[in-house]
Protein backbone atom coordinates (compact mmCIF):
# COMPACT_ATOMS: atom_id res chain seq x y z
CA UNK A 1 0.00 0.00 0.00
CA UNK A 2 2.82 2.34 0.92
CA UNK A 3 4.51 1.58 -2.43
CA UNK A 4 1.30 2.35 -4.34
CA UNK A 5 0.87 5.61 -2.45
CA UNK A 6 4.48 6.50 -3.11
CA UNK A 7 4.06 5.66 -6.81
CA UNK A 8 0.97 7.88 -7.07
CA UNK A 9 2.83 10.64 -5.30
CA UNK A 10 5.78 10.34 -7.66
CA UNK A 11 3.54 10.37 -10.74
CA UNK A 12 1.75 13.44 -9.37
CA UNK A 13 5.14 15.10 -8.82
CA UNK A 14 6.19 14.22 -12.41
CA UNK A 15 2.98 15.73 -13.77
CA UNK A 16 3.64 18.91 -11.80
CA UNK A 17 7.23 18.98 -13.10
CA UNK A 18 5.95 18.51 -16.67
CA UNK A 19 3.54 21.42 -16.18
CA UNK A 20 6.32 23.53 -14.68
CA UNK A 21 8.60 22.63 -17.59
CA UNK A 22 5.97 23.77 -20.11
CA UNK A 23 5.47 27.02 -18.22
CA UNK A 24 9.25 27.53 -18.12
CA UNK A 25 9.58 26.89 -21.86
CA UNK A 26 6.69 29.24 -22.59
CA UNK A 27 8.37 31.90 -20.46
CA UNK A 28 11.65 31.47 -22.34
CA UNK A 29 9.87 31.78 -25.69
CA UNK A 30 8.06 34.89 -24.44
CA UNK A 31 11.45 36.31 -23.43
CA UNK A 32 12.74 35.60 -26.94
CA UNK A 33 9.80 37.49 -28.44
CA UNK A 34 10.39 40.33 -25.98
CA UNK A 35 14.00 40.60 -27.15
CA UNK A 36 12.79 40.74 -30.76
CA UNK A 37 10.27 43.42 -29.82
CA UNK A 38 13.04 45.41 -28.14
CA UNK A 39 15.22 45.36 -31.27
CA UNK A 40 12.19 46.28 -33.40
CA UNK A 41 11.04 49.17 -31.23
CA UNK A 42 14.43 50.56 -30.25
CA UNK A 43 15.24 53.39 -32.63
CA UNK A 44 12.15 52.54 -34.70
CA UNK A 45 14.28 49.87 -36.40
CA UNK A 46 11.32 47.84 -37.67
CA UNK A 47 9.62 50.92 -39.11
CA UNK A 48 12.86 51.97 -40.78
CA UNK A 49 13.33 48.46 -42.18
CA UNK A 50 9.77 48.35 -43.56
CA UNK A 51 10.22 51.77 -45.15
CA UNK A 52 13.55 50.72 -46.68
CA UNK A 53 12.30 47.44 -48.19
CA UNK A 54 11.11 49.11 -51.45
CA UNK A 55 14.61 50.51 -51.91
CA UNK A 56 16.36 47.14 -51.45
CA UNK A 57 17.69 45.17 -54.39
CA UNK A 58 14.91 42.64 -55.00
CA UNK A 59 17.22 40.13 -56.70
CA UNK A 60 19.53 39.82 -53.70
CA UNK A 61 16.62 39.92 -51.23
CA UNK A 62 14.93 37.00 -53.00
CA UNK A 63 18.32 35.30 -53.05
CA UNK A 64 18.51 35.53 -49.25
CA UNK A 65 15.05 33.98 -48.91
CA UNK A 66 16.03 31.37 -51.50
CA UNK A 67 19.08 30.41 -49.43
CA UNK A 68 16.83 29.63 -46.46
CA UNK A 69 14.44 27.57 -48.59
CA UNK A 70 17.36 25.75 -50.22
CA UNK A 71 18.76 24.81 -46.80
CA UNK A 72 15.39 23.24 -45.91
CA UNK A 73 15.39 21.40 -49.25
CA UNK A 74 18.87 19.95 -48.59
CA UNK A 75 17.86 18.89 -45.07
CA UNK A 76 14.83 17.07 -46.50
CA UNK A 77 17.03 15.41 -49.14
CA UNK A 78 19.24 13.96 -46.38
CA UNK A 79 16.18 12.49 -44.63
CA UNK A 80 14.81 11.09 -47.88
CA UNK A 81 18.16 9.51 -48.80
CA UNK A 82 18.57 7.83 -45.41
CA UNK A 83 15.01 6.48 -45.28
CA UNK A 84 15.04 5.28 -48.91
CA UNK A 85 18.23 3.36 -48.17
CA UNK A 86 16.26 1.08 -45.86
CA UNK A 87 12.99 0.57 -47.76
CA UNK A 88 11.85 -1.15 -50.93
CA UNK A 89 9.14 1.40 -51.71
CA UNK A 90 10.05 4.98 -52.51
CA UNK A 91 9.81 7.44 -49.64
CA UNK A 92 8.26 10.60 -51.06
CA UNK A 93 10.22 13.85 -50.92
CA UNK A 94 7.15 15.71 -49.62
CA UNK A 95 7.11 13.41 -46.56
CA UNK A 96 10.79 14.12 -45.94
CA UNK A 97 10.17 17.86 -46.29
CA UNK A 98 7.34 17.65 -43.75
CA UNK A 99 9.69 15.96 -41.27
CA UNK A 100 12.26 18.69 -41.90
CA UNK A 101 9.76 21.47 -41.19
CA UNK A 102 8.47 19.70 -38.07
CA UNK A 103 12.07 19.76 -36.85
CA UNK A 104 12.57 23.39 -37.88
CA UNK A 105 9.46 24.47 -36.02
CA UNK A 106 10.11 22.64 -32.74
CA UNK A 107 13.83 23.45 -32.83
CA UNK A 108 12.89 27.12 -33.06
CA UNK A 109 10.41 27.24 -30.18
CA UNK A 110 12.23 25.15 -27.55
CA UNK A 111 15.43 25.83 -25.54
CA UNK A 112 18.54 24.17 -27.02
CA UNK A 113 16.21 22.91 -29.81
CA UNK A 114 15.46 19.89 -27.60
CA UNK A 115 12.04 19.05 -29.08
CA UNK A 116 13.04 18.99 -32.74
CA UNK A 117 14.33 15.43 -33.06
CA UNK A 118 11.74 13.78 -30.75
CA UNK A 119 8.93 15.34 -32.79
CA UNK A 120 10.63 14.30 -36.03
CA UNK A 121 10.78 10.75 -34.65
CA UNK A 122 7.04 10.80 -34.02
CA UNK A 123 6.42 12.22 -37.49
CA UNK A 124 8.52 9.50 -39.17
CA UNK A 125 6.80 6.72 -37.23
CA UNK A 126 3.37 8.04 -38.17
CA UNK A 127 4.49 8.03 -41.81
CA UNK A 128 5.06 4.27 -41.57
CA UNK A 129 8.79 4.28 -40.84
CA UNK A 130 9.75 1.75 -38.14
CA UNK A 131 11.18 3.13 -34.91
CA UNK A 132 14.57 1.48 -35.54
CA UNK A 133 14.93 3.05 -38.98
CA UNK A 134 13.60 6.39 -37.71
CA UNK A 135 16.12 6.49 -34.86
CA UNK A 136 18.92 5.41 -37.21
CA UNK A 137 17.96 8.12 -39.68
CA UNK A 138 17.82 10.93 -37.12
CA UNK A 139 20.96 9.93 -35.22
CA UNK A 140 22.91 9.44 -38.45
CA UNK A 141 21.64 12.76 -39.82
CA UNK A 142 22.55 14.58 -36.60
CA UNK A 143 26.00 12.98 -36.57
CA UNK A 144 26.60 14.04 -40.20
CA UNK A 145 25.36 17.59 -39.47
CA UNK A 146 27.45 18.01 -36.31
CA UNK A 147 30.55 16.53 -37.97
CA UNK A 148 30.15 18.79 -41.01
CA UNK A 149 29.56 21.99 -39.04
CA UNK A 150 32.42 21.18 -36.65
CA UNK A 151 34.84 20.57 -39.54
CA UNK A 152 33.60 23.73 -41.26
CA UNK A 153 34.06 25.72 -38.05
CA UNK A 154 37.58 24.30 -37.63
CA UNK A 155 38.53 25.42 -41.15
CA UNK A 156 37.11 28.89 -40.48
CA UNK A 157 39.03 29.15 -37.19
CA UNK A 158 42.30 28.07 -38.81
CA UNK A 159 41.94 30.51 -41.72
CA UNK A 160 40.15 33.61 -40.36
CA UNK A 161 40.21 33.44 -36.53
CA UNK A 162 43.26 35.74 -36.34
CA UNK A 163 41.60 38.38 -38.51
CA UNK A 164 38.36 38.46 -36.52
CA UNK A 165 40.18 38.32 -33.18
CA UNK A 166 42.15 41.43 -34.18
CA UNK A 167 38.85 43.21 -34.80
CA UNK A 168 37.17 42.16 -31.54
CA UNK A 169 39.62 41.70 -28.69
CA UNK A 170 38.40 39.06 -26.22
CA UNK A 171 34.99 38.57 -27.83
CA UNK A 172 36.08 35.80 -30.20
CA UNK A 173 36.94 33.55 -27.26
CA UNK A 174 33.19 32.93 -27.05
CA UNK A 175 33.31 31.50 -30.56
CA UNK A 176 36.08 29.10 -29.54
CA UNK A 177 33.94 27.91 -26.62
CA UNK A 178 31.13 27.30 -29.08
CA UNK A 179 33.48 25.28 -31.28
CA UNK A 180 34.44 23.11 -28.28
CA UNK A 181 30.74 22.60 -27.56
CA UNK A 182 30.19 21.43 -31.15
CA UNK A 183 33.23 19.12 -30.99
CA UNK A 184 32.02 17.59 -27.69
CA UNK A 185 28.66 16.80 -29.30
CA UNK A 186 30.44 14.95 -32.12
CA UNK A 187 32.55 12.93 -29.66
CA UNK A 188 29.46 11.85 -27.69
CA UNK A 189 27.66 10.87 -30.90
CA UNK A 190 30.68 8.86 -32.06
CA UNK A 191 30.79 7.04 -28.72
CA UNK A 192 27.08 6.26 -29.03
CA UNK A 193 27.44 5.05 -32.61
CA UNK A 194 30.78 3.24 -32.56
CA UNK A 195 31.16 2.08 -28.95
CA UNK A 196 28.44 -0.50 -28.12
CA UNK A 197 30.05 -1.06 -24.71
CA UNK A 198 29.64 2.61 -23.77
CA UNK A 199 26.07 2.68 -25.10
CA UNK A 200 25.15 -0.56 -23.31
CA UNK A 201 26.41 0.82 -20.00
CA UNK A 202 24.46 3.99 -20.62
CA UNK A 203 21.28 1.96 -21.30
CA UNK A 204 21.83 -0.12 -18.15
CA UNK A 205 22.22 3.06 -16.10
CA UNK A 206 19.05 4.64 -17.52
CA UNK A 207 17.01 1.47 -16.99
CA UNK A 208 18.35 1.17 -13.43
CA UNK A 209 17.37 4.78 -12.70
CA UNK A 210 13.88 4.37 -14.19
CA UNK A 211 13.42 1.17 -12.19
CA UNK A 212 14.42 2.91 -8.95
CA UNK A 213 11.84 5.64 -9.49
CA UNK A 214 9.16 3.05 -10.39
CA UNK A 215 8.71 4.04 -14.01
CA UNK A 216 9.72 0.54 -15.15
CA UNK A 217 8.20 -2.56 -13.56
CA UNK A 218 10.13 -5.20 -15.50
CA UNK A 219 13.73 -4.02 -16.00
CA UNK A 220 14.92 -7.25 -17.69
CA UNK A 221 12.25 -7.03 -20.38
CA UNK A 222 12.82 -3.31 -20.83
CA UNK A 223 16.58 -3.84 -21.22
CA UNK A 224 15.99 -6.57 -23.81
CA UNK A 225 13.68 -4.34 -25.85
CA UNK A 226 16.08 -1.41 -25.79
CA UNK A 227 19.09 -3.58 -26.64
CA UNK A 228 17.20 -5.17 -29.52
CA UNK A 229 16.51 -1.68 -30.85
CA UNK A 230 20.16 -0.73 -30.27
CA UNK A 231 21.41 -3.78 -32.19
CA UNK A 232 18.97 -2.98 -35.00
CA UNK A 233 20.20 0.61 -35.07
CA UNK A 234 23.87 -0.46 -35.13
CA UNK A 235 23.23 -2.95 -37.96
CA UNK A 236 21.38 -0.35 -40.00
CA UNK A 237 23.99 2.29 -39.26
CA UNK A 238 26.75 -0.09 -40.40
CA UNK A 239 24.90 -0.63 -43.67
CA UNK A 240 24.59 3.15 -44.14
CA UNK A 241 28.24 3.68 -43.23
CA UNK A 242 29.39 1.14 -45.82
CA UNK A 243 27.48 2.82 -48.67
CA UNK A 244 29.98 5.27 -50.16
CA UNK A 245 27.52 6.84 -52.59
CA UNK A 246 24.99 7.44 -49.79
CA UNK A 247 27.65 9.07 -47.62
CA UNK A 248 28.77 11.35 -50.43
CA UNK A 249 25.17 12.36 -51.02
CA UNK A 250 24.27 13.12 -47.40
CA UNK A 251 27.54 14.90 -46.58
CA UNK A 252 27.26 16.87 -49.81
CA UNK A 253 23.68 17.92 -49.06
CA UNK A 254 24.61 18.87 -45.49
CA UNK A 255 27.56 20.95 -46.69
CA UNK A 256 25.33 22.78 -49.17
CA UNK A 257 22.74 23.27 -46.41
CA UNK A 258 25.34 25.00 -44.22
CA UNK A 259 26.75 27.12 -47.04
CA UNK A 260 23.27 28.32 -48.00
CA UNK A 261 22.39 29.29 -44.42
CA UNK A 262 25.74 31.00 -43.84
CA UNK A 263 25.28 32.92 -47.12
CA UNK A 264 22.11 34.72 -46.00
CA UNK A 265 23.93 37.74 -44.46
CA UNK A 266 25.97 38.17 -47.67
CA UNK A 267 22.79 38.34 -49.77
CA UNK A 268 21.28 40.81 -47.29
CA UNK A 269 24.49 42.85 -47.47
CA UNK A 270 24.17 43.04 -51.26
CA UNK A 271 20.43 43.78 -50.99
CA UNK A 272 21.35 47.00 -49.16
CA UNK A 273 23.39 48.00 -52.24
CA UNK A 274 26.73 47.46 -50.51
CA UNK A 275 29.77 46.80 -52.71
CA UNK A 276 32.74 44.54 -52.02
CA UNK A 277 33.11 42.39 -48.87
CA UNK A 278 34.70 38.97 -49.56
CA UNK A 279 32.12 36.21 -49.75
CA UNK A 280 34.19 33.84 -47.61
CA UNK A 281 34.66 36.47 -44.89
CA UNK A 282 30.89 36.92 -44.67
CA UNK A 283 30.40 33.16 -44.40
CA UNK A 284 33.14 32.98 -41.78
CA UNK A 285 31.47 35.78 -39.80
CA UNK A 286 28.15 33.92 -39.84
CA UNK A 287 29.95 30.75 -38.78
CA UNK A 288 31.33 32.58 -35.73
CA UNK A 289 27.85 33.92 -34.93
CA UNK A 290 26.56 30.33 -35.03
CA UNK A 291 29.37 29.11 -32.78
CA UNK A 292 28.72 31.82 -30.21
CA UNK A 293 24.97 31.27 -30.12
CA UNK A 294 25.11 27.44 -30.21
CA UNK A 295 25.19 27.03 -26.42
CA UNK A 296 22.60 29.70 -25.57
CA UNK A 297 19.59 28.09 -23.78
CA UNK A 298 16.91 30.47 -25.09
CA UNK A 299 14.78 29.37 -28.08
CA UNK A 300 16.53 30.39 -31.28
CA UNK A 301 19.53 31.53 -29.19
CA UNK A 302 17.64 34.78 -28.67
CA UNK A 303 19.84 37.62 -27.52
CA UNK A 304 23.12 35.85 -28.28
CA UNK A 305 22.34 35.54 -32.00
CA UNK A 306 21.28 39.17 -32.39
CA UNK A 307 24.07 40.51 -30.19
CA UNK A 308 26.86 38.55 -31.84
CA UNK A 309 25.56 39.52 -35.30
CA UNK A 310 25.60 43.21 -34.36
CA UNK A 311 29.15 42.95 -33.00
CA UNK A 312 30.76 40.80 -35.70
CA UNK A 313 29.01 42.19 -38.77
CA UNK A 314 29.72 45.80 -37.84
CA UNK A 315 32.95 45.45 -39.85
CA UNK A 316 30.81 44.93 -42.99
CA UNK A 317 27.58 46.91 -42.48
CA UNK A 318 27.31 50.66 -41.97
CA UNK A 319 26.15 51.66 -38.46
CA UNK A 320 22.99 53.21 -39.94
CA UNK A 321 21.73 49.92 -41.41
CA UNK A 322 23.26 47.12 -39.33
CA UNK A 323 20.30 46.79 -36.97
CA UNK A 324 17.85 46.64 -39.87
CA UNK A 325 20.09 44.05 -41.54
CA UNK A 326 20.12 41.99 -38.35
CA UNK A 327 16.31 42.10 -38.10
CA UNK A 328 15.97 41.05 -41.74
CA UNK A 329 18.43 38.20 -41.16
CA UNK A 330 16.50 36.97 -38.09
CA UNK A 331 13.16 37.21 -39.90
CA UNK A 332 14.48 35.16 -42.80
CA UNK A 333 16.72 32.65 -41.02
CA UNK A 334 14.78 32.08 -37.77
CA UNK A 335 11.23 33.38 -37.68
CA UNK A 336 10.49 31.95 -41.14
CA UNK A 337 11.15 28.50 -39.61
CA UNK A 338 8.34 29.15 -37.15
CA UNK A 339 5.97 30.71 -39.67
CA UNK A 340 6.43 28.03 -42.35
CA UNK A 341 6.99 25.16 -39.92
CA UNK A 342 3.69 25.87 -38.17
CA UNK A 343 1.84 24.63 -41.29
CA UNK A 344 3.62 21.27 -40.96
CA UNK A 345 3.63 20.94 -37.17
CA UNK A 346 0.45 18.83 -37.03
CA UNK A 347 0.77 15.08 -37.53
CA UNK A 348 -0.80 13.07 -40.34
CA UNK A 349 -2.92 9.99 -39.75
CA UNK A 350 -0.82 6.94 -39.04
CA UNK A 351 0.12 5.08 -42.21
CA UNK A 352 0.91 1.39 -42.65
CA UNK A 353 4.51 0.38 -42.09
CA UNK A 354 6.72 0.56 -45.14
CA UNK A 355 8.35 -2.63 -46.41
CA UNK A 356 12.02 -2.95 -45.47
CA UNK A 357 14.74 -4.00 -47.85
CA UNK A 358 16.07 -7.44 -46.88
CA UNK A 359 12.97 -8.01 -44.78
CA UNK A 360 14.24 -11.30 -43.40
CA UNK A 361 17.29 -9.62 -41.90
CA UNK A 362 15.06 -7.32 -39.84
CA UNK A 363 12.20 -9.68 -39.10
CA UNK A 364 13.31 -10.00 -35.49
CA UNK A 365 12.89 -6.28 -34.85
CA UNK A 366 10.92 -5.49 -31.68
CA UNK A 367 8.56 -2.52 -31.87
CA UNK A 368 9.24 0.28 -29.47
CA UNK A 369 6.59 1.78 -27.14
CA UNK A 370 6.38 4.78 -29.47
CA UNK A 371 5.16 2.53 -32.29
CA UNK A 372 2.70 0.30 -30.50
CA UNK A 373 1.17 3.05 -28.45
CA UNK A 374 2.39 1.66 -25.13
CA UNK A 375 4.08 3.47 -22.28
CA UNK A 376 7.20 2.85 -20.29
CA UNK A 377 5.17 1.61 -17.34
CA UNK A 378 4.00 -1.36 -19.40
CA UNK A 379 7.56 -2.75 -19.55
Amino acid sequence: MRGETGGRGFRHMMKNQSKSSKIFQAALFALSLALLAYFCISGNNLVVLINSIPTLNLFWLLGAAGCVAFSWAMDAMVIKSLVCHAYESDYGYIHAFKVTMVGQYFNSVTPYAVAGQPMQLVSLIRQGVSSGIAISTLVRKFLVYQTTITCFSLVVILIRYGFFRSQFQGFMALAFIGFLYQAASVILLLLFTYSPKFTTRLIDGVVWLLTKIHLIKNPEEAEKKVRDQLNFYLENNTAMKGNRLLNIRIYGCTFMQLISMFSVPFFIYKAFHNPGAPFFDMIAAQSFVTMISSYTPLPGAAGAAEGSFLIIFQIFFKPSIITQAMLLWRLLAYYSCIAVGAFFAGFDKRREKMELKHQTEHSSQVDSPAENGGTTNES
